[in-house]
């Protein structure tokens, strides 16, 4: 039986087919109004492909709104770096899944992000961008992980025991301004930073998993002969 979400992709592969239309786009996360950023790119192959397969799959009983679908557009970037730093880390990224929107069951029509699954592991990531002062940000940080603890007890109280559900909020910055058609630098660093601490948090999950696993723990046997 298929998960329902709006996609699901299974290596870093699959998640590739959008980002290349991303990068074709020269896709920037803009510090304008989302409300701005949907006028200019509504029309774009992407946009429409969004929104159309979320439409079509019936994921919530809310109507879209046109500016969630620009953050998912930012946030498959960001997903799409941290997949990549994990890789070059030497984590097994074919072996990790990753959901994105994904209706929660019996969660009240909340959504989730991503669910980022390896194994019995279970990461519920949550994004959340601030273009205010460092007290919105704190309000920001605070909301998203309330939201995201919420989502993480509803789906672990769901499954069966064994199966590990963690959850993550990365709060991300603006990294272009198109106004001034200039790179904000200092929100690069930053984002780059964070982007870092969601990738030492997966591998550290992942190291753990993999230590759980027999073939690990019959290696490690021969290892104190």
């Amino acid at each position: 039986m298929a998960i329902k979400c709006l996609y699901i992709f299974k290596d870093i592969t699959e998640i590739s087919s959008l980002i290349n239309i991303l990068d074709e786009m020269n896709w920037k996360i803009e510090k304008e109004y989302l409300k701005d950023r949907v006028s200019f790119y509504s029309k774009t192959v992407l946009f429409k492909k969004l929104k159309s397969d979320f439409l079509l799959k019936k994921l919530s009983i809310w109507p879209l709104k046109d500016e969630e679908v620009i953050t998912w557009m930012d946030t498959l970037t960001l997903v799409s770096r941290v997949m990549l730093q994990l890789f070059k880390s030497g984590v097994q990224t074919n072996k990790i899944s990753l959901v994105m929107e994904y209706p929660i069951v019996f969660g009240n029509h909340m959504r989730t992000d991503y669910l980022l699954i390896y194994d019995r592991l279970i990461i519920v990531l949550e994004f959340g961008m601030f273009n205010q002062d460092e007290k919105r940000s704190e309000e920001r940080y605070t909301k998203k992980l309330q939201e995201s603890n919420s989502y993480r007890q509803i789906i672990d109280n769901l499954l069966k025991p064994g199966v590990d559900v963690v959850n993550y909020v990365m709060i991300y910055r603006p990294e272009f301004s198109k106004v001034s058609n200039s790179k904000i630098i200092s929100n690069i660093e930053y984002n780059q930073l964070e982007l870092q601490k969601l990738t030492n948090f997966i591998k550290h999950l992942v190291k753990l998993q993999d230590n759980c696993a027999p073939l690990y723990q019959l290696e490690y046997l021969e290892s104190i002969l």
